[in-house]
């Protein structure tokens, strides 16, 4: 369906409003859980209620910031109310602690960048008392030695949040993130998620939607207390680094079949959209919203979303060979990320210029990717993008050749035709 661009982002702020209010009926009575159907993740129910509360806050920070406070669904009282509930040490729906579940300290960094966004309409808004607990339920972060992976970022946002607006913090912390950070960066862009052996191997979705994003949002919302020097840092690692993602979209809008967490679907255009919102793209505004367009009716179009209006567990339908232990059924809802262009205002570029042609619409191409590891050809023809891998899987370099097991191996992009021809059935990904 061809829109203006006006239509687009109305397109996009209804699909939000409608995943919202999809959630409410599964949510605890005073919102602070939300327990959607479907099997239970290793984390417990707890985890998964906070998980539900947690990644569509973040949703809902997004749709009210960028529409300026306006909000007819009540979205800031009904999740203040849940904040309140789910804070309460005395509340049946209180939240699972950090120590009673790691999870937890992955949600928190949602609620805290939700709060920031939304800081005039909920944080500010809140009783003290609620304000507090807030804190002391994020206090725990503070001097947690952290996985040497993405979640140290975690502990990065939040403490971040905790510093403006009086929390504990500590700058050890800050910068233990930076530095570990900086160790893990790769060249051209890219990042590995933490180490392996010793080399960068670990190369999946994470890199945008994890490495990427929490980095700039760090920066944000630290403001003017953020180190002299490092968002321009992470600005210009990213614009790098989306000269390469833009070629790795098919004509078809499907992101790269490869990695964990693939459940998280439209997460794959967090880069694209915080690219745009930190002014940290080589993209042209049309370019932006057209790779976020196609991949966004891409997923919709093939059952991303079931009947209730809920996100499922799988790449198109519900298909539980691509998720992990921790996968429970609000787990899709990291897809919150896909929906960061909801906090730029209505008149930036990327809502009122027209869209472009995709790069692999625009002529065949080959490209090596020396940072993961790829090589990359796309065909104009057929719209199809192929990676070949040579490195970027995850795997010890110290165990025998013989086990290493790619998480890609000459995997392309599904091409399930999209809208060109939705009845062609899909193959899930092996």
């Amino acid at each position: 369906m061809n829109r203006t661009p006006a239509e687009d982002r109305a397109h996009w702020e209804r699909t939000a409003d409608r995943l919202l209010l999809a959630v409410r009926p599964y949510a605890t009575e005073e919102h602070a859980l939300i327990g959607l159907p479907g099997v239970p993740s290793h984390n417990g129910v707890p985890s998964d209620g906070l998980e539900g509360f947690a990644r569509t806050f973040l949703l809902a920070g997004f749709r009210l910031a960028g529409a300026g406070g306006d909000d007819p669904h009540d979205i800031a009282g009904w999740y203040a109310r849940g904040l309140a509930a789910g804070t309460d040490p005395a509340s049946p729906e209180r939240w699972p602690t950090f120590a009673e579940c790691n999870q937890a300290k992955v949600e928190a960094a949602s609620i805290a960048l939700a709060l920031h966004e939304t800081r005039p309409w909920i944080w500010d808004r809140l009783a003290d008392r609620v304000r507090q607990r807030v804190l002391d339920g994020l206090a725990p972060m503070v001097g947690d030695p952290m996985p040497g992976n993405n979640w140290i970022w975690f502990q990065g946002v939040t403490e971040a949040f905790a510093r403006i607006v009086g929390g504990r913090w500590r700058q050890q912390d800050l910068d233990r993130v930076i530095a570990l950070t900086d160790g893990w960066y790769t060249g051209d862009g890219w990042y590995s998620d933490g180490l392996t052996g010793g080399e960068h191997r670990n190369v999946d979705h994470y890199n945008g939607w994890a490495m990427h994003l929490y980095p700039l949002w760090f920066c944000r919302v630290l403001g003017d207390a953020a180190p002299c020097g490092l968002l321009d840092r992470y600005r210009a690692r990213l614009r790098r680094f989306l000269a390469d993602q833009r070629l790795l979209i098919g004509a078809n809008g499907s992101p790269l079949v490869q990695g964990r967490s693939l459940t998280y679907r439209y997460a794959a255009l967090a880069p694209l959209w915080t690219g745009a919102l930190f002014d940290a793209t080589p993209l042209a505004p049309g370019e932006t919203r057209a790779l976020a367009n196609r991949m966004f009716g891409h997923f919709t179009d093939h059952g991303a979303v079931d009947e209730r209006g809920l996100l499922t567990l799988g790449w198109h339908r519900p298909y539980r060979g691509v998720l992990q232990v921790y996968s429970g059924p609000a787990s899709p809802y990291w897809a919150s990320k896909g929906f960061i262009g909801l906090a730029l205002p209505p008149d930036h570029p990327v809502w009122t210029e027209e869209e472009t042609r995709l790069p692999v619409e625009r002529g065949d191409f080959t490209r090596s990717l020396p940072a993961p590891g790829w090589l990359v050809s796309g065909t104009a023809a057929d719209g199809v993008v192929r990676v070949v891998n040579h490195g970027g899987d995850h795997t010890d370099p110290a165990r025998p050749p013989a086990r290493r097991r790619p998480l890609l191996r000459a995997l392309r992009l599904l091409h399930a035709h999209g809208p060109r021809n939705p009845r062609r059935p899909h193959r899930p990904p092996r």
